[in-house]
């Protein structure tokens, strides 16, 4: 039995969480037993992982430049427990190697799932010392691989890409009268046109930009309305934008949600703003639903979306962003169209069982070194 620890700041609702979580639960537990540790808190997500599928701690670190009192602890749990592999993800860097090189584990994995725009210079200098102690440094984009390497200065020999996967048994399109029938639950009459984004709600999103495109876009489009599901830093000032806008009946904050496999597909079209991504779990999700997207041209979305099943803007113009928006929510024809080419593409190249099978490798190939 190889033993894993994913170490993570915390779980909650979030893209980065969801990955770790579908990998615990998707794992074989016949060859893999897998263990997590949240740095900070726990989350949606912890509170959920069954105690037959992993064990879970919360480290609860104490503010300040380092803990190393939770140090001691991390070390004395993957001691304890006889952790083979240390698999951690963004913001542990610095905890994780130390912990697994004390530990003596057999190999240490980082995934980095995406950075901030601009960087910090500490979070740059944390990865690139941890690195050279880190046996695999995984980005989930090419893109988001390439800047590990130019700018983070990880060696290209340990570095590795594996794209994010969906799982497409769960996020699926909806019949019609499905779709009729969750819309209504919700409030919605069957034929409003509905675009929606699921996110943390933090700046780096720039969810301010959609807020203030959606007076253009409902000029054009009185029957447009807008889900956000989320919570986060900007949730409040995001609500007064819109009470300053009058806007107030056209948008629904539907705040964390746990199971949005349900609200997904009620939408018409998926929207992503973010200013920096690496491959977003959201939009592979609303591809999986069947939804056209449109998206900014950072990071991992250029290699989701193109002409076939959505479009692509500028980082930050609004001007083009509501453009794209418009033009499609006003062709149902293309609407669908790009909605069936979304569902094909996670079908033949976003599948999680993929992003399993590339992980279980990595952990056996450290086993073996």
């Amino acid at each position: 039995m190889i033993k894993i620890v994913h170490i993570v700041l915390d779980m909650d609702l979030g893209g980065l969480q969801r990955i770790v979580n579908q990998l615990i639960n998707k794992t074989d537990r016949q060859i893999f037993r897998t263990y997590l540790c949240c740095l900070d808190r726990g989350g949606m997500f912890y509170e959920h992982l069954q105690s037959d599928v992993t064990s879970k701690c919360i480290l609860g670190r104490k503010p300040g430049p380092f803990d190393i009192g939770m140090l001691y602890k991390l070390i004395r749990i993957i001691k304890d427990n006889r952790i083979d592999i240390v698999h951690s993800n963004n913001g542990c860097t610095l905890y994780a190697t130390v912990a697994g090189k004390l530990s003596g584990v057999r190999g240490i994995i980082h995934t980095d799932h995406g950075r901030l725009i601009p960087d910090k210079q500490s979070t740059i200098l944390e990865d690139r010392y941890s690195s050279c102690f880190i046996d695999r440094f995984v980005g989930v984009s090419s893109q988001l691989t390439e800047y590990l390497a130019s700018v983070v200065k990880v060696n290209k020999k340990k570095l590795k890409t594996i794209v994010n996967g969906v799982d497409s048994a769960k996020f699926i399109p909806l019949s019609n009268e499905e779709r009729i029938a969750r819309r209504m639950s919700l409030g919605f009459s069957p034929g409003t046109k509905i675009i929606g984004t699921v996110c943390r709600l933090d700046p780096i999103k720039n969810l301010r930009m959609l807020i203030e495109c959606i007076p253009g876009i409902v000029r054009i489009i009185p029957d447009c309305q807008v889900i956000i599901v989320g919570d986060g830093p900007d949730k409040n000032s995001l609500k007064d934008i819109a009470c300053q806008l009058n806007i107030n009946s056209k948008i629904t904050f539907l705040g964390a949600v746990e199971d949005v496999e349900k609200v997904m597909p009620i939408l018409d079209l998926y929207v992503n703003t973010s200013l920096s991504e690496g491959t977003s779990m959201t939009i592979l999700e609303a591809m999986s639903c069947g939804l056209p997207v449109v998206a900014s041209a950072v990071g991992g979305n250029v290699s989701l979306i193109d002409d076939s099943n959505g479009v692509l803007f500028p980082s930050g113009e609004a001007g083009s962003f509501r453009e794209h928006v418009i033009e499609i929510l006003r062709d149902p024809i293309l609407m669908k169209a790009m909605g069936r080419r979304s569902r094909e593409l996670v079908e033949s190249r976003f599948s999680f069982d993929r992003v399993v099978e590339h992980y279980e490798n990595l952990y056996r190939e450290l086993m073996n070194n």
